[in-house]
């Protein structure tokens, strides 16, 4: 060893001893502490480009297919863990969501299809009888009204004619067991009802001997219940109903249900 070599030894190591007292130590320390927060903030950076799935597969920059990662969990820090937990539960429940959506879309397009099915049923099925029977009289009372023949009558009049003439078209299509559709039954009612209800106003008027029994005369018809009516008073419209009943059922025995 040379003397000059001798001479840089003497005087860095006196150095170095200077900077490890006093001074020197602090600095030490210092950077110490700095080299420590520089792995924490690498640490974190690292976290932070963490993938959103590191178990999923992905494909890379060429298009190639990459497999999930088998030693992602090894690496993850416990805070990264928890925070990997709480992804995987949203995860979770973001699918759930997804597959709740779908079978309301489902239920959805069950109820429309059982709405309209329900409105098909409505449209084509045929009238319930007290159905038919109402629609029978509304038709019938509609076209005497409009009748100069029928102006002779009273509203109240009328309205016993139609539910007479309801009661009997009940007993027509039950004895035949015929299931009209509302051009048949307004066919039935326009070419047989008319001629039947002038005869039974008519007969009305000879039986009532009063606005009173004519409304019970409407009642009757209505509801079908001999125990609103008087004896003398049943028996006088029998008499003078049975005739009509006669002539209406010797037409009705040739009516043909239209093909």
């Amino acid at each position: 060893m040379n003397t000059k070599k001798l001479i840089m030894i003497g005087v860095i190591v006196p150095v170095v001893l200077a900077l490890l007292s006093g001074g020197g130590y602090l600095v030490y320390n210092e950077m110490q502490g700095q080299h420590a927060q520089n792995l924490k903030d690498l640490e974190k950076f690292g976290f932070t480009v963490l993938p959103t799935n590191t178990h999923s597969e992905s494909t890379g920059e060429l298009g190639v297919k990459q497999l999930p990662a088998t030693f992602a969990e090894d690496k993850l820090t416990p805070t990264q863990k928890v925070i990997r937990g709480l992804m995987d539960d949203n995860e979770q429940l973001i699918e759930e969501q997804r597959a709740l959506n779908e079978q309301i879309e489902t239920l959805k397009q069950e109820v429309a299809a059982l709405q309209n099915y329900k409105k098909l049923n409505e449209h084509f099925a045929p009238l319930t009888i007290i159905e038919e029977v109402a629609a029978v009289e509304r038709q019938l009372k509609k076209l005497l009204l409009d009748m100069p023949d029928a102006r002779r009558f009273s509203n109240l009049q009328i309205e016993a004619m139609s539910a007479s003439a309801g009661n009997e078209y009940k007993k027509f299509i039950g004895g035949k067991r015929l299931i009209l559709s509302d051009n048949e039954r307004e066919l039935l009612v326009k070419d047989y009802m008319p001629e039947f209800s002038f005869c039974v106003g008519d007969g009305i008027e000879i039986a009532a001997n009063s606005p009173r029994e004519e409304r019970l005369i409407t009642t009757y018809f209505r509801k079908q219940d001999q125990s609103l009516l008087p004896l003398n008073l049943k028996a006088d419209l029998d008499t003078v109903i049975k005739p009509c009943q006669t002539a209406l059922y010797a037409r009705l025995s040739n009516y043909d249900k239209p093909l």
